[in-house]
């Protein structure tokens, strides 16, 4: 999450209710989803920073607690902390991808240091990493496919049968979000910054280099943090930009189809988005932190169905604040199910008698409710 951010939402906290994903033109074709928590409360996990699957039974998803990384595990029943050897102490693991259940990478930092670590399901080991530590955005994006490990930062790097390929970037580029098909099919985004007076920037991998597309149209002072590849040619950016004088903020959403973008933001409004994600059916899945009125409406997720957006509820903590907006989420992943999906963030408790709220980590799982018949 960027400092300004964390500035406008310090005192956040949402409300206390179950939630279902109501049927309405996302869902047209017949696929109703709930949002059910998975994790909450009291677990080993603050904050959560990224997910990734394998298959119903099998995903991962690292944060932190407090000062000391931590990498929890998905058994198709329950959550829990990682505990196969290998794993080196952090200060946070920022963001994890599994390109098969022997093939799992995770990245974190300590102090000012890199870390990247793989699990070949038994164990992790650490893997020295290319290009210096990020100071700028620490929290450095990693994708894994069969075959090559993509990762983010001031430079592009592509690393394939033990060895790194470094792609340079001009100065003050930062690589904020990596999505891949393949390992010879990628796409990355990110920033020439300083936001204000700076652009967006694209990149496309196919096998051999990285080449720069068109610049995104999104309006100034957007922030393009985030990336999903749909199909072949069918790629989405998106970020948010601060509303002026202190209004909400404003997300943008651009399509690319090969040849050109379009700007598809719609009536997505007043939100810090901060996750992005093909449904597997043509259309998005977008959430992050909600800064509509009234100010205790509950998680918030977004549908695109390729033509319009619907605004969906998440289903809140049992232990959730019901006065301020506190839920927060980060990333989205497919569950490896069929058309479910994982999201992972963090939300605040109620204030204490001494003023204080408890963070804790946050994993709800999208599912698809059977179609009711129409048959009389």
């Amino acid at each position: 999450m960027s400092t300004r951010h964390l500035l406008r939402t310090a005192a956040a906290s949402l409300a206390l209710a179950t939630a279902l994903l109501a049927t309405g033109s996302a869902e047209a074709a017949g696929t109703p989803y709930a949002w059910e928590v998975s994790l909450s409360g009291d677990s080993p996990a603050g904050s959560l920073k990224s997910v990734s699957a394998v298959n119903g039974e099998l995903a991962w998803a690292v944060g932190r607690q407090e000062q000391h990384g931590v990498i929890m595990r998905w058994d198709g029943q329950k959550w829990s902390e990682d505990t196969a050897p290998g794993l080196p102490e952090v200060w946070e693991w920022s963001s994890v991808s599994a390109a098969s259940a022997d093939d799992v990478w995770a990245y974190g930092t300590v102090v000012r240091d890199q870390v990247l670590v793989h699990y070949d399901g038994e164990r992790w080991t650490s893997v020295p990493t290319a290009g210096p530590s990020d100071d700028s955005w620490p929290d450095v994006p990693i994708k894994a496919v069969p075959g090559r490990l993509f990762k983010g930062g001031k430079d592009l790097y592509t690393y394939a049968d033990g060895t790194w390929q470094t792609f340079p970037l001009p100065p003050l580029v930062d690589i904020r979000d990596i999505d891949a098909r393949s390992a010879d099919d990628a796409y990355a985004t990110g920033m020439q910054y300083p936001v204000d007076g700076g652009h967006p920037v694209v990149y496309h991998w196919d096998g051999t280099t990285w080449s720069l597309l068109a610049e995104p149209p999104v309006p100034a002072g957007t922030d393009t943090a985030k990336l999903t590849v749909d199909s072949r040619d069918s790629v989405y950016v998106a970020g948010w930009a601060d509303g002026p004088n202190a209004d909400p903020p404003q997300p943008s959403v651009v399509h690319w189809d090969g040849t050109g973008w379009t700007d598809v933001t719609g009536s997505l409004t007043e939100l810090y988005l901060h996750a992005i994600i093909s449904d597997n059916r043509g259309g998005l899945w977008v959430t992050g932190n909600d800064q509509a009125e009234p100010a205790y409406a509950g998680p918030v997720f977004w549908h695109y169905d390729g033509t319009e957006w619907t605004k969906r509820a998440g289903a809140t903590a049992p232990d959730g604040d019901t006065q301020w907006p506190s839920y927060s989420f980060y990333d989205l992943a497919p569950d490896g199910s069929d058309n479910g999906f994982w999201a992972v963030g963090d939300y605040s408790t109620p204030m204490d008698e001494y003023g204080d709220r408890l963070v804790n980590g946050l994993i709800e799982r999208a599912k698809r409710l059977p179609v009711p018949s129409t048959r009389h």
